[in-house]
């Protein structure tokens, strides 16, 4: 297989990966307003903030991924027919930018679990807790999105080293 192939299929997993983030932002903002409509209890109505924050990051994440991800399957196979080469350099360039980024994620979502246990041994308070129970939906998400997407970034990698081989 080609290297432009895989390039296809890793942009095809992100486009996934975009719907599926921007499903789970509608979806943590719409319980924010459900829990604090519905809820006829503080801790219930605490959660109105924290999970709209979730939501409306995660629905800008996927968003910008929805909006980024189409112009590359435009513009990376041009890339390709010009000089493969040059593409493999400028995608291993690429990956090797944003790898950093999985041990940053798995660092702040650690320290939203830590912030979070620290909230609930501390208070009782419910906006507090109602804080942390968003970091730490925040967090897991983070994580669940993560998972996969290194996964798939370790994939493409793999091949991009082959190519230049």
């Amino acid at each position: 297989m080609e290297l432009i192939q895989h390039t296809t299929t890793w942009i095809k997993g992100e486009l996934f990966e975009a719907k599926l983030i921007v499903a789970f932002g509608l979806f943590s903002a719409v319980m924010g307003l459900l829990f604090w409509k519905a809820g006829h209890t503080p801790n219930a109505q605490a959660l109105l903030w924290p999970l709209l924050v979730s939501g409306i990051i995660y629905l800008g994440v996927g968003g910008g991924m929805m909006v980024s991800n189409p112009k590359r399957m435009v513009e990376l196979p041009q890339s390709y027919r010009q000089d493969k080469k040059a593409f493999a350099v400028s995608e291993k360039k690429r990956v090797d930018a944003f790898q950093y980024g999985y041990k940053v994620s798995k660092i702040v979502a650690t320290l939203f679990f830590i912030v979070t246990l620290l909230i609930f041994w501390t208070t009782k308070n419910s906006t507090w807790m109602g804080i942390g129970i968003g970091l730490s939906y925040f967090a897991i998400a983070g994580l669940v999105v993560d998972y996969f997407s290194q996964e798939r970034a370790d994939t493409y990698y793999k091949a991009i080293l082959a190519a230049l081989h």
